[in-house]
């Protein structure tokens, strides 16, 4: 991320070097006008440079500073990007010119119009786009559902980054409301329910948030963020230790916290079985501290394992942050259904058509929303004839084809601003039958 806002710093120096030649010079012949630009431009471009800065300089990245520097990346892109449209629109005029010998400036019109148009679309984003929240309905059909848990419904959440939020108490008031409204079942929370360190998560904040009182109760994991990741040597705190104030406060919300272990939940002589995995040590890290992390799967499906041994296989759901562990709890057998947040959809998404994209493409196999996949369907592309013909009856006897969902979250990381991928409630519905 630093070298791709340093990368784009250059190239905002070169388009406010196009336009005050093309533009400001030839018709802004007075100082006070050049000034102004030239003004524009250093407070603009500056901003990039401030926030790396900033961000390099801190000894503790507290919320105010984090914040500040989500602002200023906020306010470099606002401006680079209709400068980068202007200056490559002015490019394409004068090959045309070159080409028919006509004076030309249709492509810098054009530019500058969607310019303008991408400024609104990113205030937008960064007021309305980033405090409204969606709820999406999920039906997740299988023979393997226990009869006492068809029409079970989970509300999910993840990502909320409690100290990157306009007005953290508003906003989780109505997201609190807003799930207490869905008359769910569960409510699970896949992770990063602060941004940096535990004093994000106020008394106030606690308070809402145990709220929440679903019949079968609030289960949740920790993310990256949640285990101080990006708390620097020589803060205040230890990730250690900060850790361990966010779990105590997280616990006395009336949340319970699945850490690479299983719980069962029952209804009538029905159960199903909740499994929460912590974040992988081998996850992205880009060189922060990840000593708190390290999913230990061994013990996360012990409960399964045990079950299965006892002739039980259990409808499994799986609490996992991160989306990069689909492929190694499935190989295990688990998760009929594994929830996981973490991508945010890069806070970037357009949907046309059916169609989806964001950048998140570009890093993640999988980025947003459901996907399905046969039963050990990795171990099919590795596996001896002998044992893929086992796998083969095992399916056909039982068939389980895993489901991944991966919900937008609800909070900002990196830039204040959602577009696209509003911030997400996803609720769950799980039948035995599909209609």
């Amino acid at each position: 991320m630093k070298w791709l806002v340093l990368m784009l710093f250059f190239a905002a120096l070169l388009a406010d070097a196009y336009i005050y030649r093309s533009l400001i010079v030839r018709h802004f012949r007075r100082l006070p006008a050049r000034a102004t630009y030239l003004l524009f431009a250093i407070v603009t471009d500056g901003a990039a440079l401030t926030a790396l800065m900033l961000y390099g300089a801190a000894s503790d990245r507290g919320s105010a500073g984090v914040v500040t520097v989500m602002w200023l990346v906020w306010l470099f892109f606002l401006t680079l990007l209709p400068k980068l449209l202007y200056t490559l629109g002015g490019v394409a005029d004068a090959l045309t010119r070159l080409a028919t010998r006509r004076r030309s400036v249709i492509f810098r019109a054009l530019a500058s119009a969607l310019g303008v148009v991408m400024m609104v679309v990113m205030v937008c984003g960064a007021t309305t786009g980033r405090t409204k929240t969606r709820v999406t309905e999920v039906e997740i059909c299988s023979d393997r559902v226990p009869e006492a848990f068809d029409g079970y419904r989970i509300a999910q959440i993840s990502d909320v980054h409690l100290g990157t939020m306009l007005n953290a108490e508003r906003q989780t008031g109505r997201l609190v409301e807003k799930i207490n409204s869905l008359g769910a079942d569960m409510v699970v929370n896949t992770g990063d329910l602060v941004n940096l360190t535990n004093d994000e998560l106020t008394p106030e904040l606690t308070e809402i948030l145990s709220r929440l009182a679903p019949p079968d109760g609030v289960w949740s994991v920790w993310g990256n963020h949640d285990l101080g990741f990006y708390i620097r040597n020589g803060a205040e705190l230890t990730p250690e230790e900060n850790f361990r104030r966010l779990a105590e406060k997280v616990r006395g919300a009336g949340w319970r916290v699945l850490s690479d272990s299983s719980t069962w939940i029952t209804r009538g002589g029905d159960s199903i079985l909740l499994t929460g995995v912590d974040y992988p040590s081998s996850g992205r890290h880009n060189g922060h501290n990840s000593a708190l992390a390290g999913a230990d799967l061994d013990a996360a499906f012990a409960e399964a394992t045990s079950a299965k041994a006892a002739g039980h296989d259990p409808f499994n759901i799986v609490l996992a942050h991160t989306p990069l562990l689909w492929n190694d709890i499935t190989e295990r057998g688990g998760g009929d259904l594994t929830l996981s947040g973490h991508t945010h959809s890069m806070q970037t998404k357009l949907n046309l058509l059916g169609y989806k994209w964001s950048p998140a493409r570009q890093m993640y196999a999988h980025w947003s929303g459901r996907y399905e996949k046969p039963a050990n369907e990795k171990n099919a592309k590795t596996s001896a004839e002998a044992e893929q013909q086992q796998i083969e009856k095992k399916d056909q006897e039982n068939d389980k084809k895993p489901v991944l969902y991966i919900n937008d979250g609800i909070g900002c990381v990196g830039y204040p601003m959602r577009i696209g991928a509003r911030g997400e409630i996803t609720l769950f519905t799980l039948k035995k039958r599909c209609e």
